[in-house]
């Protein structure tokens, strides 16, 4: 078994090189967006805030020349953008272009203001009262519509999840996939972030919805008290935790409390549908009502 991503998820084959140390020059322009400067870098890509020809605020996506070199990996970024163009807007961020067969490929987005939910746990502590409502409910909707698309996320976690002005987006399709793709299990490989993997992908079984579903309850208990649900540690100690259901609910709230139970069962099938969710969270949180889109650009996609 192979976890890809001790700290982090690794959706794209190592290739040596692709840390980003042989970054060439920054460059100035990809294609029409005006590079500004950089606003992260990961295995995999770099991130950068721009400027369209409107002059509105992106984020453009850019892979590192060794990750460009790899055509595995070019195929799966191939598929992020695909799969980021059928996502309803309002949910993540949305995607305004992109060139799949650049030399590097890119992809570029709407700028997002907002800090992710790890980055407001660590600067502000945890949500709590309406705010915590209303971000549950909003991360259940979002799956929901993510569902709805046909598309499985995969990798939900605190750093793949904004805190914008209008509700949770949920960013960084990297290793999302269509529900009805056809996958082999049994592959030895799981893709993902270690405490957020649900436990049935420790057995060798093709994430579902299940799999958001039970990424949603331990978000909502990291938000609710500034806590990862299954701790810290090695992998190893962290999988045993998720494999045997040992999650750390102590400080969630007991309206909140159940359906995140729920959601963090050990058996995919025993957790409630994410359509089902949205709509029971949501009236936990009262009437919700997304404010239109502002006609100024918003976001953040993450580098990996």
């Amino acid at each position: 078994m192979v976890v890809s991503g001790e700290l982090g998820t690794v959706p794209y084959t190592l290739v040596e090189g692709a840390d980003g140390a042989d970054e060439p020059e920054e460059p100035t322009q990809v294609g029409g967006h005006r590079i500004v400067e950089r606003i992260g870098t990961g295995g995999a890509a770099a991130v950068y805030a721009a400027l369209d020809p409107a002059g509105r605020w992106t984020a453009v996506k850019v892979l590192h020349p060794a990750v460009a070199a790899d055509a595995a990996c070019r195929k799966r970024f191939a598929r992020e953008v695909a799969l980021l163009g059928t996502v309803a807007g309002e949910y993540t961020a949305p995607l305004l272009d992109a060139d799949v067969g650049a030399a590097r490929p890119w992809l570029a987005m709407h700028y997002i203001a907002g800090p992710t939910v790890g980055g407001h746990v660590d600067a502000e502590g945890p949500l709590a009262g309406v705010a915590l409502l209303e971000f549950a409910a909003g991360l259940a909707e979002a799956i929901a519509a993510v569902h709805r698309g046909g598309i499985v996320h995969r990798d939900l976690k605190p750093g793949n999840v904004l805190l914008a002005g209008d509700g949770p987006r949920i960013i960084d399709f990297g290793i999302a996939r269509r529900c009805d793709e056809d996958l082999d299990a049994g592959s030895g490989e799981i893709l993902g972030s270690p405490g957020w993997i649900s436990p049935e992908q420790f057995h060798d079984r093709v994430p579902g919805p299940a799999a958001d579903v039970f990424a949603w309850g331990g978000l909502v208990a990291y938000a609710a008290t500034g806590r990862r649900p299954f701790g810290a540690g090695t992998l190893r100690q962290t999988a045993a935790r998720v494999l045997n259901g040992e999650a750390d609910l102590h400080g969630t709230p007991g309206l909140l409390r159940p359906w995140v139970e729920a959601a963090l069962h050990t058996d995919p099938d025993r957790r409630p549908a994410s359509a089902e969710l949205a709509e029971a969270i949501g009236g936990l949180a009262g009437p919700r009502r997304r404010p239109p889109q502002a006609s100024s650009s918003w976001a953040w996609i993450s580098s990996r």
